[in-house]
């Protein structure tokens, strides 16, 4: 089975060093076949006969055991990730003049977090929750102070979700698909 790993909140702005060449490196040490790493934001891809909740464990601690900060992550298995992005809405993605992001729900995903958020929402702004992911697209420079994305770092649903953009998102799809 193919299993997509993201990781949330390392390597951004000098903080949470991963070097993704290591951690590749420690994921095959523990017995996972064909790690690979898209960009320097956490994106891992490998193969393992393990069940997903065995391969969260095994890499939870594989990152305990290299890293002294924590890592929230997130195991998807390509089926999953390929379901979810056969639903993506007609309008997310489509102009590129827009924000267009996919957030990821982690295990602690908080749905009352969400609703207020959706409560938030205005022209500047358009979202829709997938079973794991929610699409969301935004105005980028024009007027993106207006946007509820703009605000999202101090939302609390944004410790709930790990994001990533458009052309990532896109990326991780044709990575799995191969």
């Amino acid at each position: 089975m193919k299993y997509l790993v993201l990781l949330r909140g390392i390597n951004v702005g000098g903080h949470n060093k991963v070097v993704m060449k290591e951690l590749k490196a420690s994921l095959a040490a523990a017995d996972f076949t064909n790690v690979s790493s898209y960009i320097n934001s956490g994106n891992l891809i490998f193969e393992s006969d393990l069940s997903k909740a065995k391969v969260a464990q095994k890499v939870d601690l594989v990152l305990a055991e290299n890293y002294i900060f924590s890592i929230t992550t997130l195991v998807i298995s390509a089926e999953e990730y390929l379901q979810e992005f056969s639903q993506v809405p007609a309008w997310w993605g489509v102009d590129g003049s827009l924000r267009h992001n996919a957030l990821f729900l982690l295990p602690n995903f908080n749905v009352k977090a969400f609703q207020k958020i959706v409560q938030q929402i205005s022209d500047y702004d358009q979202i829709e929750l997938k079973s794991k992911v929610i699409f969301w697209t935004s105005t980028f420079k024009k007027d993106f102070s207006k946007s509820v994305y703009s605000k999202l770092m101090k939302e609390a649903l944004y410790k709930d979700v790990t994001i990533r953009n458009l052309n990532t998102a896109l990326k991780l799809l044709q990575l799995l698909q191969d």
